[in-house]
Parts: C-alpha cells; structure tokens; sequence
C-alpha cells in the first residue's frame, strides 16, 4: 500500500485533487470549476479514445504520434476527472456545512461519490490491472504492421456492436443481452450529457434549460430516457422469464438474475418517479414520456414532488442507481465491457501468432 501511494502517478494527480477540495472547501471555488474540468476531462478522455480507435482499426497516421497523443489525452483526462471530482466535493461539502443544500442531495452526494469511486476501481482492475501483466510481457512484440485493422473493424461491428455471434447461437438472448447492453449504454451517455445541460449550464451562469419542460432541450432528453429506459426494462423482464425458463438447465450458466432483477426495479422505480412527477402538472405537455405518461394516469396528483411518497421513493431510486453503478464490476454485467475486448484481440491473428513465437522462443532459449 505505501509503495503504491508513493507512485508518482497516483501522487500527482492526488495532490492536485487535494488541492481542489480545499479550495471548495474554503468556498474560494464555485461549481462552475469542478464542472469545467469535468467537461474537460471528458473532451480529453474522448479524444485519447479517438486516437486509439485511429491507431487499431486503421493505419493512417503515424503509429507514434498516435500512440503519444492518447497517452497523454488519457493522462491528463484521468488526472483532471480526479481534480474535478475533488474540487465539486468541496463545493458541495462547503454548500452543505453553509445550510444552502436540501437533504435529499446531502444523501445523493456522498452515494455518487462512492458510487464512482468503486466502479472506477473495480473497471481498472478488471479491464486493465489485470491486462497489464500480459501488456508489458508482449508489448515488444506488438507492432502495428502485424495489425489487421480490416479484421478489427469487421469485429467491432460483428460482435461488439451487432453481437452477431451471440444470434448465431440464441435469437433470444441476443435479444434480451441487446436491449439490455445497448439500452444500459445509452442511458449513462444520457446522463453524462444531461450533466452538461442540468447542473453544467446554471453553474457557468447560463440559462437553466432543464428546469423549462417544455423547452425542446429537455423533451428531448425526455423522450430518450423513457426510450432506452424501456430498452433496459423490457431486456430485464425477458432475462428474468428465460431464467425461470432454464432453471436447473446447462443454460443457466448463461444467467445473471440478481443483475437483472436489481436493474429491473432500478428502472421501475425511475418510471414511478417520473409518472408523480408529471401527474402533479396538469395540462403539462407529457407525449414524449410516453412511458411516464402512462403511470401518471395510475398514480394520484397528490403524490407529486414535495410529498413524502415522492421524497421517499426519489431516494430509493437516486441511491438504488448508484448502488448499481458501483455493483456493475462485481456482477456478470462488467463482462459486457471485458467480452468485447478479448473479441478484438482475437480478430488479431498475425499479433496472436507473434506472442506465440515469442513464448516458444523463450521456452526454446531456457532449455539447457
């Protein structure tokens, strides 16, 4: 642990987190700051993962450049998330302590916080602690005209973004893992963007759309909640019903119910949510909830924001979403995320048969 905390690239980018909370803390920073370089880190993060995709699936540009461009891209993206995840807890803890921040978000804060953490951890370790051995192994036997950029590209649609050997093998799964992956991957770019518009915009001082429901911006933002909300739940509801199908089969090997029953009512809840929260606006503009409209015909206008129902299941939901954040590298569902990848390495034949020649050369060269 000590040999860990004294590496200079946990140092750095801990040292500078440091210093963003206390500046939040001491209230010398506003929001606008942890969300300026939470936007940052994003355009960073993006662009680091452009660079990537430019050096394996093509040969254009040169390899060193590339390989140099999304290094420090995903360098100094990693760094400043950090800085901005410790410059909003400050704010926020300053805000909390000045009595300006409601209950519900004195509990939302430290769940997300925790939430993040623990994802990003657990994602690491899985997707690249545990590669980091074999990376710097082989990586001398790694070059980029042994890559098969046309074999990736053909993979990347095939299996990762049309999953077609798993309907080759199962019409169904393919369906309930589909809706499920895509709906779930949809959903947290959403979010990601409505960070920008809902808590992004105020922060800089600009106009506070998301807080007009009847501006486009935020119909629109409706409309695809509801619509990849309804991706995950039905993927769910199907992935439950086809484990009651294959219970005590050699086919519930392929099952993973505690995540689909945990996503499942995740999303539910957020659907009851919206239903109270739109059937307290009479006349309110609700077509393009097309879900949410639906349960506000069930539920009471009474049970709108600000009454105890709503308040309490606000919170089952808010803080159920970020427990699943942080279960999703515990469970099967990271394997959505680890799968892919090994997929396209695979597709990399002439990289595969050099690692291969470089394990028996070194097992030939120790022989006496």
């Amino acid at each position: 642990m000590a040999v860990a905390l004294s590496n200079p690239r946990i140092l750095r980018p801990a040292a500078g987190a440091t210093a963003w909370l206390l500046l939040g803390l001491t209230g010398v920073i506003g929001a606008g700051w942890g969300y300026g370089l939470f936007f940052a880190s994003m355009l960073l993060l993006a662009g680091a993962a452009v660079a990537v995709a430019l050096l394996a699936l093509t040969r254009a540009f040169d390899t060193d450049r590339l390989r140099g461009s999304a290094a420090w891209l995903g360098l100094i993206g990693v760094w400043t998330y950090v800085w901005a995840v410790g410059a909003l807890a400050g704010h926020y803890t300053h805000e909390t302590f000045s009595g300006r921040m409601e209950l519900r978000w004195v509990l939302f804060g430290p769940a997300v916080l925790a939430a993040l953490v623990v994802l990003d951890v657990g994602l690491y370790r899985m997707l690249v602690g545990k590669n980091l051995p074999s990376w710097h192994r082989y990586r001398g036997v790694i070059r980029r005209e042994l890559a098969n950029p046309r074999a990736m590209r053909r993979t990347l649609i095939d299996d990762v973004i049309l999953h077609r050997t798993l309907f080759s093998v199962s019409g169904f799964r393919w369906l309930k893992h589909t809706l499920i992956f895509w709906g779930f991957a949809l959903m947290f770019a959403t979010e990601l963007l409505a960070v920008v518009v809902r808590e992004g915009f105020p922060a800089f001082g600009w106009t506070d759309l998301w807080e007009m429901t009847s501006h486009p911006v935020r119909l629109a933002f409706d409309f695809v909640y509801d619509f990849t909300g309804l991706m995950v739940l039905v993927g769910c509801a199907l992935a439950i019903g086809w484990r009651i199908k294959v219970n005590g089969t050699g086919e519930q090997k392929f099952t993973d119910t505690p995540t689909a029953v945990f996503l499942f009512l995740v999303v539910l809840s957020g659907f009851v949510v919206e239903g109270m929260r739109l059937a307290a606006v009479p006349g309110a503009w609700h077509g393009v909830s097309f879900v949410g409209s639906v349960v506000a015909q069930a539920v009471p206008s009474a049970a709108g924001p600000g009454s105890a129902a709503y308040e309490t299941l606000w919170l089952v939901h808010v803080l159920g979403s970020c427990a699943f954040i942080a279960y999703v590298p515990v469970r099967r569902l990271v394997h959505s995320c680890a799968t892919p990848m090994g997929r396209l390495m695979h597709s990399q034949r002439e990289l595969l048969a050099a690692k291969k020649n470089a394990v028996l050369a070194g097992l030939m060269a120790r022989r006496p």
